[in-house]
């Protein structure tokens, strides 16, 4: 029984030691804010009042879920995933995303097909339509309009050292059809990992998840 104690001890506190050093040097935590058009843009992957865990070190690629300093307000985020990286040509129709000829669309439903977001200009609830889309290398969560919205259709050739951050919710968005391609030195924090939810460690399906 002392044995089983000592090594439980020494376990605990060398999972406290790795939490502060990766704390220190590899990661930092942040709460989604609630509300707005940073929360709505995110969904579904994020939810604001989400806790999640933001890689510090390390290169971003395509594919990525990057948190990048708002271009347009100081001391704020914007949170998108890279979907073009300098040279590449982008466009977009509706919820397809092509990248130099290349088609990420739907592959399937999510298993709550639909999910509801709180509109940033109107207050309103609105239900949105989720799936995944197979994109680099991975697959992501994505959100449409249950209308034919083409309002967000964009044709973008990507400069040199920019990326295209986009929207995961790609109808109520805030990424670079709205603020241009921004500079790949500044999106270099990956969103991996949500420790829980707005409604705290009771909320089973959002806590201790990884974030894709």
């Amino acid at each position: 029984m002392e044995k089983l104690l000592k090594f439980l001890l020494w376990t605990c506190g060398l999972f406290i030691a790795l939490c502060v050093v990766g704390r220190l040097f590899v990661f930092e935590t942040w709460t989604v804010p609630e509300g707005g058009y940073l929360a709505a843009s995110s969904a579904p992957t994020l939810a604001g009042g989400d806790l999640v865990l933001v890689l510090t070190v390390g290169s971003t690629k395509f594919g990525d879920l990057v948190r990048c300093p708002d271009p347009e307000k100081a001391d704020e985020f914007v949170v998108g995933r890279i979907a073009g990286l300098g040279g590449d040509d982008v466009e977009i129709q509706g919820p397809l995303l092509r990248v130099n000829g290349t088609r990420y669309t739907a592959s399937e439903a999510c298993l709550k097909p639909k999910f509801k977001v709180i509109h940033p200009d109107t207050g309103n609830e609105i239900e949105m339509a989720c799936s995944r889309v197979e994109m680099g290398g991975s697959w992501h969560f994505r959100g449409t309009s249950l209308k034919n919205d083409r309002s967000g259709d964009m044709k973008k050739k990507v400069g040199p050292d920019k990326v295209f951050l986009l929207s995961d919710n790609r109808s109520i968005h805030d990424d670079s059809r709205d603020f241009g391609n921004l500079d790949h030195a500044t999106c270099q924090q990956r969103i991996f990992f949500r420790l829980w939810g707005r409604d705290g460690w009771t909320d089973s399906e959002s806590r201790l998840t990884f974030v894709r």
